[in-house]
């Protein structure tokens, strides 16, 4: 596959230049396919037209939407391209072509791109606005959505629930997508590992930036949802890389983790009022993610639930949830339970990350006794971590018997000093900063973990320390995702310009 997996950008000071280098190149790349290999380039001006010209596009070609708005488009992109040699669906200028009123894409087959979209000023009038499928049989399969918008495009009713993107199929790539503004019910982006079509995906969600979304104040508000509890046992493999999460308020799980095998890599998580949630599923990887709550209410971490996660090189800032949406949230389960319970988390390891003023940086067995959640947690161990919280007395509260997570290694500071307890350790603690965030480490040796190599910023971890910091960070490797690398840079210029 040419898929851009685990793409490294270098410098904050290259960003727009890199992306509109993207842009570019991808224009040029399908100037040269119609040339080199005697493709087809079919401007469309209307549905219509689209119809009759989409049924017979062949690998290499492209089909482009002529500047203009697109109303109650409708839009079946089906068609079976070859691995490099893609069959395009383009807007003739980015931002130039939007779909409003009653309009949506439905996609299925091979090696499919679509890139420039825009769905604003209006709904759709299916319960999705982008399904990579179209049929209940026919799925996409190493296909793109890239530099694509849906901003604001809600249906008329707040109780009426959609989903902005529904992905099925495998090996798909959604990168450098907008979704902003989600006001209704429905998961925004949701991963369907429903069957042996969709099992074991391993689809690739990159650079994306989930705007805005006002709290709904009932469930099913989530930005990103795998699976669902009826399919929980089922492995995913998605991988959710690199993406911006900025006020993500929907409901209290920003992201909704119901199926087995993904990982939640490098993503920035900004003033969002909830946590990733581990609902459902089992051997989830965490890992690099930066949760910047900067004080508001209700931030949140990471939420356990299940079996056989690891948890890593994370980054809690100012984090201001308490008990479920605590930093750490280790909840208690329910005996025998349904797929729509709570699963006895067991075998989880926590490792190597940092937390630094936050509210109630670890609580253990949440919810014991509630809904029957009688069932402590066991196996689950917290190592090499490093809190420092010198506002907070208490950094670690327990709702029941937490005799089956063990602590080892932890380097941790509360408004006392260093905070003595089961597996704590104390040494110097150094404050640096990683852009405009203060950020902690220290030189206090770590206990080894071959499976982490690398600190949060991609450094190795030669002789490792406490803490998602290696050191100060003065030679990172990966830049942090933020607002200013992902999503489309021409959308985020045109927005500026109105």
């Amino acid at each position: 596959m040419d898929q851009k997996r685990h793409l490294k950008l270098q410098s904050a000071n290259n960003t727009n230049e890199e992306m509109i280098l993207r842009f570019l190149l991808l224009s040029v790349c399908l100037v040269i396919s119609s040339v080199a290999l005697n493709a087809r380039s079919i401007r469309v001006n209307n549905v219509a037209q689209y119809n009759i010209h989409v049924k017979a596009l062949v690998a290499g070609d492209s089909i482009v939407l002529a500047n203009g708005v697109w109303n109650d488009a409708q839009l079946i992109f089906k068609g079976k391209g070859e691995q490099g040699k893609y069959i395009y669906l383009t807007a003739e200028t980015p931002g130039n072509v939007t779909l409003e009123g009653e309009s949506c894409l439905q996609l299925s087959g091979e090696w499919l791109y679509v890139f420039g979209l825009v769905f604003v000023n209006g709904h759709s009038p299916r319960k999705t606005v982008i399904d990579f499928r179209t049929s209940s049989k026919d799925f996409a399969y190493n296909c793109i959505l890239t530099n694509c918008v849906i901003d604001n495009f809600n249906q008329q009713l707040k109780t009426s629930a959609d989903h902005w993107v529904g992905l099925w199929g495998k090996n798909n790539t959604v990168e450098y997508c907008y979704f902003g503004g989600k006001t209704n019910e429905g998961t925004t982006f949701v991963i369907w590992p429903d069957d042996i079509n969709s099992t074991n995906n391993r689809h690739f969600v990159f650079r994306n930036y989930f705007g805005y979304r006002p709290p709904l104040g009932v469930n099913g508000g989530e930005s990103i949802r795998i699976g669902t509890s009826q399919v929980c046992s089922n492995n995913s493999g998605s991988v959710i890389e690199g993406n911006y999460f900025e006020r993500c308020n929907g409901e209290a799980e920003i992201i909704s983790n119901k199926s087995g095998g993904n990982e939640f890599l490098n993503n920035t998580f900004f003033e969002c009022e909830g946590s990733l949630t581990l609902r459902h599923g089992n051997r989830a990887l965490v890992a690099g993610n930066w949760f910047i709550g900067n004080g508001k209410a209700n931030t949140g971490g990471v939420r356990i639930i299940n079996e056989g996660h690891q948890i890593f090189n994370n980054f809690f800032y100012r984090l201001r949830g308490e008990e479920f949406r605590s930093a750490i949230a280790i909840m208690n389960a329910i005996p025998n339970s349904p797929p729509s319970g709570y699963a006895p988390v067991k075998n989880v390891i926590i490792a190597n990350n940092t937390f630094i003023d936050c509210t109630l940086p670890w609580s253990f067995c949440v919810g014991a006794g509630e809904r029957n959640r009688t069932i402590q947690p066991e196996s689950t161990h917290l190592i090499n971590n490093l809190v420092y919280c010198p506002n907070v007395s208490e950094l670690i509260k327990s709702y029941g018997n937490s005799s089956g997570i063990t602590m080892n290694n932890n380097l941790m500071v509360n408004n006392k000093g260093f905070y003595k307890t089961t597996g704590s350790v104390s040494g110097e603690v150094f404050s640096a900063k990683a852009g405009t965030l203060e950020i902690a480490y220290t030189s206090v040796k770590a206990k080894n973990l071959n499976f982490i190599k690398k600190d949060i910023l991609g450094q190795l971890r030669t002789d490792g320390v406490v803490g998602a910091f290696q050191n100060k960070g003065d030679d990172p490797k990966i830049e942090l995702a933020s607002a200013n690398n992902c999503g489309p840079l021409w959308y985020k210029l045109l927005k500026a310009s109105n």
